[in-house]
């Protein structure tokens, strides 16, 4: 039930940030946000755990493109959001 929860909420960030068309070719500004985007929602829909959690921390670390403070601040806090939710569902090596 996660996997649905964190899809919506990529979803939603994609959509906000002008990438509605999800497959196409991201341009503007924020294209490689975007671009990150789009590709850990693949990745999640293909259960790519791996490279779900790399895409989602490149993602965040190319909010720097989005212009206000505001708004930079919340798609980095929901991004984090999804990167602990993803750390959350690992199982954890005891060693």
């Amino acid at each position: 039930m996660q996997q649905s929860t964190d899809l919506k909420s990529l979803d939603e960030l994609i959509a906000n940030l002008g990438g509605a068309g999800i497959g196409t070719e991201s341009a503007g500004p924020c294209g490689l946000l975007l671009e990150h985007m789009q590709a850990a929602r693949r990745d999640l829909l293909g259960s790519m755990r791996a490279e779900y959690n790399s895409n989602l921390r490149f993602a965040k670390e190319s909010v720097a493109c989005i212009p206000d403070k505001a708004a930079r601040g919340e798609v980095t806090k929901r991004l984090q959001s999804l990167i602990d939710s993803e750390a959350g569902t690992r199982p954890h090596l005891v060693i």
